[in-house]
């Protein structure tokens, strides 16, 4: 994770040079997500640049290798999880909800949830057009069965045959925050999932501008260290343009060149 006191005090020394409080944490906050989501883009570009190095024989290749490192690093975002179909719907067919933070389905697979199905049950053929989905169902050879389903991803995830009662669903969740602190139950750098990173102040003093962290209501950011540099100058990038400082934002547009 990358922390957000760091980016916040790197931010303001650099745009409160010349313009004194204009970096206020709720200005900060505003651009935060925004940037994040932004260098979450880069990686995943990144992930497909270095595959197609590997593939050219072009990467170095073990503890070296490019796209081994880029593949830990989207690992942090693998997830899987159960899902129950609870989707009420007239023609009665096993309609599962997609999880509010997927960004991509990498595997769907039919689970009943008993201990003795702890690997799932079986893997699913991803289909993403209605029009093909609905030519498997009515073929005769290459119909969907329980243990060759098929699974429908569109606005939810359906599976066929109408038989399964949960799914297995493994993907890449889109990056939220990490805790600053620990407290009670929570660790410190554990995720806190649908919560946007934030710069959060208990107390300001208004003669010297001196900020007291509320760390308890502060989120990191939820990406690797490796890209603490490329989100110092997503985030300056828009602090240039709101400030119309060319200054600022020529300093991140260098910064964005060299990542």
């Amino acid at each position: 994770m990358i922390s957000v006191v760091k980016v916040f005090n790197t931010i303001r020394d650099l745009c409160n040079e010349d313009q004194r409080g204009f970096v206020t944490p709720e200005v900060f906050n505003s651009f935060a997500e925004v940037a994040q989501e932004a260098v979450y883009e880069k990686m995943k570009d990144d992930r497909l640049n270095t595959a197609r190095l590997r593939r050219s024989n072009m990467d170095l290749g073990g503890i070296d290798s490019r796209a081994r490192e880029t593949k830990d690093m989207m690992s942090d975002y693998l997830d899987e999880i159960e899902i129950r179909s609870n989707i009420e719907n007239e023609f009665e067919r096993a309609v599962f909800k997609k999880p509010s933070d997927m960004d991509k389905i990498v595997s769907v697979d039919t689970f009943d949830g008993s201990k003795d199905n702890l690997n799932g049950g079986y893997s699913c053929d991803l289909v993403y057009d209605v029009e093909k989905s609905s030519m498997i169902r009515r073929s005769n050879l290459s119909s969907p069965t329980d243990q060759y389903p098929v699974a429908l991803i569109y606005d939810n995830i359906e599976v066929i045959p109408e038989t399964a009662s949960s799914i297995k669903l493994t993907y890449y969740r889109r990056p939220s925050s990490r805790y600053v602190t620990s407290f009670g139950k929570v660790e410190a750098g554990s995720l806190d999932r649908g919560t946007a990173p934030r710069y959060s102040v208990s107390k300001i003093d208004t003669r010297t501008g001196l900020m007291l962290l509320d760390a308890r209501a502060s989120r990191n950011f939820d990406l690797p260290k490796d890209y603490y540099q490329e989100l110092v100058a997503e985030i300056a990038s828009m602090m240039g343009v709101r400030l119309r400082d060319a200054l600022i934002s020529t300093y991140a547009a260098q910064e964005q060149a060299q990542a």
